[in-house]
């Protein structure tokens, strides 16, 4: 990656760190086109924005969910960054028809773990994935490192996946001052031990979400992502474990009896009488007299 793109990179996310802190809206800025930008004519084809000195395509904002077949047609085989914020993508089928795209931005949009799958793109090492809808950590990592074998510089910001919290700290008031300190304290782990788990799986990443991958966090998640991956894989076959008990149990609890769904059916009780005996008889044996026993 070039020092200008690294930049651009950084400073993307540094915004996106300054949106949540500031509660702001920030609208993505165009980069100045080059004289010989391209502009589609028609009418749905004109949002797409084409520098061919950069060699990049730009669809900022507004709100397609796939890249028109005459956009493909033009610049699929001569675009190699793409920019398709602020839209509505979920399906990234059209995106497998650039093969050789090397920057791609798809920051607010609609990728989520069900319907997304992340086309093979052999040369990207650019992945911006902020503000979308994204869950499954284990998951997105195991498609990125078998889609993107070059990927150097991914970003995940505004995702459930990210544990990543920003802390206003100038809101904290005194009474809460220890239970927030805990509680960031707890979020700086479980964000930090992402970042391992990442490093570990993906080890052609150099810089993730807001920061550059140290040499440290290297060693340590060399060590320990495979203990941090198999935490996991215990949880969920424990949680298989339990499901299957449900549903065994579910079969052992079967009744030939009928269920008893009818509400004014007569049913069998048990009480006292209420008359009483009072005779010179056992109760037992009537030809049995109380004298004899």
């Amino acid at each position: 990656m070039s020092d200008e793109t690294y930049n651009e990179s950084e400073q993307r996310n540094n915004d996106i760190i300054k949106q949540a802190c500031e509660n702001e809206i920030i609208e993505p800025q165009l980069d100045d086109l080059s004289k010989d930008s391209t502009i589609n004519p028609a009418d749905e084809d004109s949002q797409f924005i084409y520098d061919g000195n950069a060699q990049r395509l730009i669809c900022i904002g507004s709100n397609f969910d796939c890249i028109p077949q005459s956009i493909i047609d033009s610049f699929s085989l001569k675009t190699k960054s793409l920019d398709l914020s602020k839209n509505r993508f979920r399906l990234l089928t059209c995106i497998q028809n650039f093969p050789y795209l090397e920057e791609l931005i798809l920051d607010d949009n609609d990728l989520d773990d069900t319907h997304t799958i992340f086309p093979t793109l052999s040369n990207l090492h650019t992945l911006m994935l902020n503000k979308n809808r994204l869950q499954d950590i284990y998951k997105l990592v195991d498609q990125l490192r078998h889609a993107y074998p070059k990927l150097t510089h991914l970003s995940l910001l505004g995702n459930e996946a990210c544990p990543y919290q920003i802390s206003a700290t100038n809101q904290i008031s005194s009474n809460n001052t220890d239970l927030s300190t805990f509680a960031q304290n707890r979020l700086d782990e479980d964000y930090q031990r992402y970042r391992h788990l990442l490093i570990f799986r993906i080890p052609t990443l150099k810089f993730l979400d807001a920061s550059e991958i140290s040499s440290n966090e290297r060693h340590i998640a060399t060590q320990l992502g495979d203990i941090l991956y198999s935490i996991v894989e215990t949880k969920q076959s424990r949680s298989l474990s339990t499901n299957e008990e449900k549903r065994y149990e579910k079969r052992n609890n079967y009744t030939p009896l009928p269920k008893d769904t009818n509400k004014n059916q007569s049913r069998i009780s048990v009480g006292k009488l209420p008359q009483k005996y009072s005779g010179e008889g056992s109760q037992g044996n009537k030809f049995v007299r109380d004298g004899d026993l």
